[in-house]
């Protein structure tokens, strides 16, 4: 038994140990090269494909959800000179033109949703951590 699996061992590194000239090297160097390649490009292509299924799906329903949102929302928002219209506190420091730009943005928010809002103040934002964490922080975190 052991004998017939050495002989079968040697018939088939027999059958393996060929000589392979440049040509057939080459061929087969060019060829899986070649074959990477192809696939490569193939799933280049599939996930270009996939992006572009995906954005299509994305943009109907963000498309069907603005039509929904257009139906609810008002055509002409309600600007009656009855509205008591309220002065926000500003902080020193701030100019008029911020004060103006937030305002509206909080009136196209509350047109866009719906809802009534109105700015009440605007203050400087306070640092939630010291100075001395926050470059701490930055000292830490920093690429290499």
């Amino acid at each position: 038994m052991n004998q017939q699996l050495y002989d079968l061992a040697q018939l088939l590194l027999k059958g393996t140990d060929r000589d392979l000239n440049a040509g057939t090297v080459s061929s087969v160097v060019i060829t899986g090269i070649v074959v990477v390649f192809i696939g490569l490009i193939l799933l280049i292509f599939f996930v270009f494909l996939y992006g572009k299924i995906f954005d299509g799906i994305n943009n109907r329903k963000a498309e069907k959800q603005r039509k929904e949102l257009e139906k609810k929302l008002p055509s002409t928002p309600d600007v009656s000179p009855s509205a008591k219209t309220t002065v926000p506190v500003v902080e020193s420091g701030i100019d008029d033109e911020i004060v103006a730009v937030i305002a509206a943005a909080i009136a196209a928010m509350s047109a866009k949703s719906g809802k009534k809002m109105k700015l009440k103040s605007v203050k400087y934002a306070k640092p939630s951590r010291p100075a001395w964490a926050n470059a701490g922080i930055i000292e830490n975190t920093r690429p290499f």
